[in-house]
């Protein structure tokens, strides 16, 4: 028979008031059971926790990728690297942050991830991107890059032009 204080019991109670403050993935709550030293009963909690409906990684990964690409937050990858941080499978992350992208998408205007760029870059940069000096595109866009943002988003949104295109090629055609 499992008392109350049964090491069972006792990891129950934890992950209960582990979840109490916010939602967690099963990968976190069993990183956190096994720092509290209850490894040996994680599994069976984290199996009755799914049962009773607390613990859904799917729900939490939509809902986290859909915080994480706010309007002024992160991009898509670093929303990526985020949930797969967290334990999410790094194919369900992709499609969480897809679907958020989707959703927060208006139609017949521009792609998600680019408007979510500009919003960020508006609030970053210390005046209107047009106004702004080369070296203050250029950081600006480093910033936004290490958000997670595509090259290709940065690119529209800043609007930094690649040197390469500017020089001929100096190859001789045919050559």
């Amino acid at each position: 028979m499992i008392g109350p204080d049964s090491p069972l019991e006792q990891a129950k109670a934890l992950a209960l008031r582990v979840l109490a403050f916010h939602a967690r993935t099963a990968a976190q709550l069993r990183r956190r059971l096994g720092q509290a030293g209850h490894a040996a009963e994680a599994e069976e909690v984290l199996a009755w926790l799914q049962r009773l409906g607390y613990l859904d990684d799917s729900g939490w990964a939509r809902a986290t990728a859909r915080s994480l690409t706010r309007p002024g937050r992160l991009g898509p990858r670093a929303a990526e690297r985020r949930l797969a941080a967290a334990g999410i499978p790094p194919e369900e992350a992709r499609a969480a942050v897809a679907e958020a992208l989707a959703q927060a998408a208006a139609p017949g205007e521009e792609p998600a991830e680019v408007a979510l760029c500009r919003a960020l870059a508006g609030k970053r940069a210390p005046g209107p991107v047009a106004g702004l000096t080369d070296r203050e595109r250029a950081r600006l866009a480093r910033f936004l890059l290490g958000r997670g943002f595509s090259a290709e988003a940065v690119q529209r949104v800043v609007g930094l032009r690649d040197d390469r295109d500017a020089v001929p090629d100096p190859t001789p055609e045919g050559g």
